[in-house]
């Protein structure tokens, strides 16, 4: 019995040992995930890849579809980026997730993509804001169409605590529909970017120095 134990727990043991954390350092930004965690949404989303401090997602099979009514097909899958920061400590002020696909509804149908977007600090548990995005269609779409989305949040403005350390999840559901024979409906996801900026902890220093100048020189002419 102590045997079996042991064995139990050595497997465990190198499940979790595992996991590994991702960096992906821009110039001015670095985003960390966790590829065990993540292994399903990898799958969709493609392994990201950073040019700058702009992430780049290219699915490689990230699709919903409908053929002759005989289902609704709802494929959905969360990325989350367990941590993003400023190389020099500043502030995050705008994260910003764009994305673009192609969609065909032959006959009649139905084609869906919806987007959210979530920061929660990693500073205060209680600091999160979120912002959606969707998009629709219906009917005969006449051929190949495209669709896009953007999702953009701002911590600094949104957070009580410094929006320094944060947790962003990229959630993504496409769903087709069709009701009778001889419809097809299908939506894909080609490509996703997201995008960071952030507020300059040098220039607010800088103000406030010369502030405490400006102050001094009132006090040294009076």
């Amino acid at each position: 019995m102590i045997k079996h134990g042991l064995g139990i727990f050595a497997l465990s043991l190198s499940m979790t040992s595992t996991a590994a954390t991702v960096q992906l350092i821009g110039d001015t930004f670095t985003y960390e995930y966790d590829d065990v965690a993540n292994s399903g949404a990898l799958a969709l989303f493609g392994t990201p890849t950073i040019v700058g401090d702009v992430v780049r997602f290219i699915p490689p099979d990230f699709r919903a579809e409908s053929i002759d009514g005989i289902a609704t097909d709802v494929v959905t899958a969360n990325f989350i980026f367990d941590r993003v920061y400023a190389h020099n400590g500043a502030q995050i002020g705008e994260i910003k997730v764009i994305e673009f696909g192609d969609y065909e509804i032959v006959n009649d149908g139905d084609v869906s993509v919806d987007l959210l977007l979530t920061g929660s600090s990693n500073v205060d548990f209680f600091d999160l804001t979120s912002d959606s995005a969707s998009y629709d269609a219906s009917g005969d779409s006449s051929g190949l169409q495209t669709w896009d989305l953007m999702a953009s949040i701002n911590p600094a403005t949104m957070f009580s605590s410094d929006a320094t350390d944060l947790a962003i999840t990229i959630q993504n559901t496409l769903r087709a529909e069709t009701d009778a024979f001889g419809e097809t409906a299908w939506i894909q996801k080609k490509l996703s970017f997201t995008a960071s900026t952030e507020i300059p902890v040098p220039a607010a220093a800088w103000l406030f120095a010369s502030a405490l100048v400006s102050v001094a020189g009132i006090k040294r002419k009076k």
